[in-house]
């Protein structure tokens, strides 16, 4: 009962101070030869698509990946209403959506979904267009101690961008269930990322103190967008 009540106690506390997204990513393998076409039909269809108003879409590749990881586009959906993206998920279908699917397949290789929630957000008005993932394995009782971790982190760590605490509910790939999301500005902003002073270090060290025994950090992959929808 007493860990019942602890894990309340930290996702409400995570709850005030944090603003929760939902999202889903669409993940694609595409060959070389056939990027120049695909992007343009993604872009083309996705460009005239009537968008709820607290959805958005973003378009990107992705350059920068570990061995083994072979997909190199993104679509993800965004949105503070789950309401909201279910129905835009919905509402692609149809005509028009049967005469893109068979457009788009023939430059598709392999193709995956995941989803979930947001559940700490930080600077959410800092969105660039550059975004890296380190994505977790970590079992569900340890999952606040690791969000507590993660919260302690950020009140030190001065972050250039947005980033967020996002656990995997749809779509889990090998067991990693926990995400944090980070953007950048641009790539130099990229490549300095990392503690800055002796503050953001250490904060760094406590974090890895408390994480290193109740998670396994399995990859990191980056985005760069190719445009935005709505």
């Amino acid at each position: 009962m007493k860990k019942i009540t602890l894990l309340f106690t930290i996702l409400f506390s995570i709850s005030l101070t944090s603003q929760e997204l939902y999202w889903y990513d669409v993940i694609l393998e595409v060959e070389a030869e056939d990027t120049v076409e695909f992007e343009k039909t993604v872009d083309e269809f996705y460009s005239s698509v009537d968008f709820p108003e607290d959805v958005t879409m973003t378009f990107s590749r992705i350059p920068l990946k570990g061995k083994g990881y072979e997909e190199t586009h993104i679509l993800s959906f965004v949105s503070p209403s789950s309401e909201s993206l279910a129905n835009l998920r919905s509402s692609l279908s149809g005509k028009k959506w049967e005469n893109y699917l068979e457009v788009v397949r023939p430059f598709v290789d392999g193709v995956r979904a995941s989803a979930g929630n947001a559940m700490m957000v930080y600077n959410p008005e800092e969105f660039h267009g550059i975004g890296q993932v380190w994505a977790f394995k970590i079992k569900s009782k340890d999952i606040p101690a690791f969000a507590g971790a993660f919260g302690k982190l950020m009140e030190t760590f001065d972050f250039p961008g947005f980033v967020g605490l996002a656990p995997v509910t749809h779509g889990i790939s090998d067991g990693e269930n926990i995400l944090i999301y980070g953007t950048y500005e641009n790539l130099n902003s990229a490549f300095t990322f990392g503690p800055k002073n002796d503050a953001e270090a250490n904060a760094f060290t406590e974090f890895f103190n408390v994480t290193g025994d109740i998670s396994e950090f399995t990859q990191s992959w980056t985005r760069v967008k190719i445009n935005d929808y709505n």
